[in-house]
């Protein structure tokens, strides 16, 4: 029988993993809330405009990041997540 504390750390990694896919999968409707909510902050107060980098608030360019930044954060995520429960399966077959 294996202690709590490894089944809970099991239970944390697999929730991981699935939020890493979950990340991956809906990065881009997610990328584009991001970039429309930007937009209309940008739109509602005008002089944060004059900010530096804010130019690229609601554009083609500013979605693309988001969406790759989305992207590989949940890839990286998803493959730790999975490295660790194959670790905790392989200690826990010994």
């Amino acid at each position: 029988m294996i202690p709590w504390s490894d089944f809970q750390q099991f239970l944390f990694d697999t929730n991981a993993a699935l939020v890493g896919a979950a990340m991956f999968y809906w990065a881009k409707p997610t990328a584009r809330a991001i970039n429309n909510w930007s937009a209309r902050c940008y739109e509602r107060f005008p002089k944060l405009k004059s900010l530096p980098g804010s130019q690229n608030a609601g554009t083609e360019l500013n979605y693309k990041t988001t969406y790759i930044f989305l992207r590989v954060v949940g890839v990286l995520i998803l493959s730790s997540a999975i490295g660790f429960v194959i670790l905790f399966l392989h200690i826990l077959r010994k």
